[in-house]
């Protein structure tokens, strides 16, 4: 899912297929990644942040509450215990995940359209966030949750969004590798 706020070091995101929670918005700064609920806002997940960070952050997501609302996801809660990712590795069409604790887990690409269409540069280029839990692409501004992939969850990204997307890459010409498949053929 995209970036939906920057704000001094912060970046304010969904991770793809996050359609299980309450509404909420995850706030990254450099290996950090902290995780607030709307209604009330609340903070979930500290993410390694100081607690004068996080009442800095809390500040901004109050301010920024209807911007970041209307982004965000309306869905009912599921807890899960999650391990976190230590490798990404990627096929033409499988984006395999390396765990804590010598778990692998592979996913469709198909899954993550944004994914599909990069190059194999910018697949390339991807780091951890939030202590891995997450796994985020900065050029394609993809950002993908263990506990969506755990949970069989592909992008929640809308097709309106995604074109949006595809369109300014287009635009800019930057021409990505996706593979159009028939019958799951090339």
């Amino acid at each position: 899912m995209p970036t939906v706020l920057r704000v001094g070091p912060y970046r304010f995101f969904f991770y793809a297929g996050d359609r299980d929670e309450p509404p909420h918005v995850h706030i990254e700064r450099e290996d950090k990644v902290a995780k607030f609920w709307f209604d009330p806002i609340r903070l979930q997940e500290s993410g390694g942040f100081s607690r004068q960070e996080i009442s800095r952050i809390h500040k901004l997501v109050t301010e920024h509450q209807d911007g970041l609302w209307r982004r965000g996801m309306n869905t009912s809660a599921v807890e899960i215990s999650v391990p976190v990712a230590e490798s990404v590795m990627m096929t033409d069409d499988t984006i395999t995940v390396e765990l804590s604790g010598g778990r692998s887990l592979s996913v469709p690409l198909a899954w993550f359209p944004r994914l599909v269409y990069a190059t194999p540069s910018e697949r390339k280029n991807w780091r951890l966030i939030g202590r891995g839990h997450g796994i985020h692409w900065n050029k394609l501004d993809e950002d993908i949750s263990v506990e969506s992939l755990l949970a069989s969850k592909p992008s929640g990204e809308s097709q309106a969004s995604f074109k949006k997307w595809l369109s300014t890459r287009k635009s800019s010409g930057i021409r990505g590798s996706a593979r159009r498949t028939r019958n799951g053929r090339q």
